[in-house]
């Protein structure tokens, strides 16, 4: 690859999951709880890592204050029973409840009984009488969210409010309970674009951290800090595509979720929690009990993944890197590398090392690893691949990058990288194909995510990883140096179908459509990979150091 410069992480070993670290959520003993809850709006997970957000990380890294750790993931969702705008999310974070219960749909389609699902600041004060409880926020309809005399409504645009809350939680009348609604990174990405990042989007990414760091700040500098348990969770309603919220699976569904806290374990939430997670998750701070509230979410924080060192090469099943114009799987005993006719798979120039794949746009044929349908993938269904692919200007239907799947059907079992995939203008709005990933599952469903858009001429970096818990996550990074990722539940997974892994056609070697770019530094793991890994293995391509390089250490 060409001009490939960035940082080179130098770990050298993945974590995989092992037996998870639990704790006691609550606040602890003889503390006064207290919570501050930050809904970022169009916040994208991935956003967390790749803007300049050094006060969510700080969090995000257990650094903030002596004794405040913080469990997070960037695999969080929105509810899935309504569509990925705020207002049915903004009201779920608010109730702990979905769509099904309040009955919230879209914004400005306010039908929800709140007498029956009061907002989780109103159920603090009920429970713990004189206690105080704010919402500031800057969308005028949040006003009529869970309103209630017992909870102070405050009503600023997103500079007042960044100057107003410091000062509220810096004040020895501070309130106890607090739900901060920040406008910022919606607001940029329907204007400019959430994904490719645009530089008004990252920019509101920044100034919406620097906000919560002075809020931060302030909690740490009250007089009886010592004396209070803060719980401090940051989340978002939605992601989001182009100028747009996206699909109702994949990019605006991904969003980051942190609690930390003085009873929080340091790590990473298990699965994929989801944004109404918080309204338990606060309530159990406070000793609420909520067993009889018949919410929908569950308390998260006080589980987080351990995790054991592996190195890249541990159940590593195929790398393919095309060195010197050789074609042939790099793994001892692993499944052979076959390219079918020489007319329809060719080395040429041009990869990490002077060195790739180009696959034709024939029918039939590009390249099988054979042996790869006898592959046993842990815990039955845990996979990883990273590849870096260069897209053509010809490419037709929907051809594959690599699959082990008969592509007739998304419901058949297999994986399939998707190189050229039309989604629809009212679904996306968009008017290209993009890069998605599908799998089958078992009983003939499937699930997709995506899309991410095609960088034709470029090389662009893709993985997947499947973990235990059917936590998918799908890569993109690009030539903008960013790796963006999105995620979702995906229990039931088939990932064995019976069909070999082929580059550049589906499993059976004869779907219609045959993919005619170019692949390079190619590898498949029968296990998940951790997201550090991915990340580590995409910013070594950038440098132009091929993954042989990492296996090394």
């Amino acid at each position: 690859m060409k001009n490939r410069s960035i940082f080179l992480a130098a770990a050298a070993a993945s974590l995989a999951t092992a037996a998870p670290v639990v704790c006691e959520a609550g606040a602890q003993g003889g503390l006064k709880p207290k919570a501050l809850v930050v809904m970022l709006d169009g916040m994208r997970a991935d956003a967390v890592e790749n803007a300049s957000a050094e006060n969510i990380r700080m969090l995000r890294d257990g650094r903030w204050q002596s004794g405040y750790k913080c469990a997070w993931t960037l695999c969080a969702n929105t509810i899935l029973d309504a569509p990925t705008v705020s207002g049915p999310n903004h009201v779920s974070i608010a109730t702990g409840v979905t769509f099904a219960k309040h009955g919230v749909s879209g914004n400005g389609k306010n039908v929800c009984d709140f007498a029956k699902w009061p907002s989780w600041l109103k159920r603090v004060v009920d429970a713990r009488p004189g206690t105080k409880a704010l919402f500031m926020f800057s969308w005028e309809w949040d006003k009529s969210i869970c309103p209630s005399p017992d909870v102070k409504f405050l009503h600023l645009a997103d500079d007042d409010s960044s100057r107003t809350m410091p000062e509220v939680l810096a004040s020895p009348d501070a309130p106890d309970a607090v739900m901060w609604y920040i406008d910022r990174p919606d607001h940029a990405g329907h204007g400019f674009g959430y994904y490719p990042y645009s530089f008004e989007y990252l920019r509101a990414v920044y100034h919406s951290d620097r906000s919560i760091g002075a809020a931060l700040k302030a909690i740490a500098s009250r007089p009886t800090f010592a004396e209070e348990d803060w719980l401090v969770i940051v989340t978002a309603d939605h992601g989001g595509y182009l100028k747009s919220h996206g699909m109702m699976h994949g990019q605006a569904t991904t969003i980051p979720l942190l609690v930390s806290g003085r009873g929080v374990p340091q790590g990473r939430i298990p699965g994929t929690p989801r944004n109404y997670d918080v309204a338990p998750t606060v309530l159990k701070h406070f000793g609420v009990d909520f067993s009889g509230m018949y919410l929908d979410g569950k308390v998260v924080g006080c589980e987080v993944e351990a995790g054991t060192c592996r190195p890249l090469s541990d159940a590593l099943a195929a790398y393919l890197p095309f060195d010197g114009g050789v074609a042939k799987n790099m793994v001892a005993g692993g499944p052979a590398l076959e390219i079918a006719d020489g007319k329809t798979a060719s080395l040429q120039n041009g990869g990490l090392a002077a060195g790739c794949l180009g696959v034709s746009a024939g029918a039939n044929g590009g390249a099988v690893l054979k042996g790869s349908e006898n592959l046993v993938f842990e815990n039955g269904s845990d996979f990883a691949f990273t590849v870096w692919v260069r897209m053509s200007e010809k490419e037709k239907g929907d051809p594959l990058v690599f699959s082990n799947k008969d592509w007739r059907s998304g419901k058949n079992a297999g994986l399939a990288l998707i190189a050229s995939k039309f989604f629809g203008e009212k679904a996306m709005r968009q008017k290209e194909p993009g890069v998605a990933f599908n799998i089958g599952l078992e009983g003939g469903g499937r699930n997709d995510l995506g899309p991410y858009g095609i960088e034709r001429g470029e090389w662009v970096f893709y993985a997947a990883t499947l973990d235990r818990l059917g936590v998918l996550r799908f890569y993109q990074g690009g030539r903008d140096g960013n790796l963006y990722m999105m995620s979702e539940n995906t229990a039931g997974a088939a990932v064995s179908s019976g069909l070999p892994f082929r580059i550049g056609q589906d499993g059976t070697g004869k779907y219609r459509f045959g993919f005619s770019g170019r692949i390079d530094d190619l590898a498949l793991w029968t296990r998940t990979l951790p997201h550090e890994d991915v990340r580590r293995i995409y910013e070594a391509g950038r440098k132009g150091v091929p993954l042989s390089e990492l296996l090394k250490d």
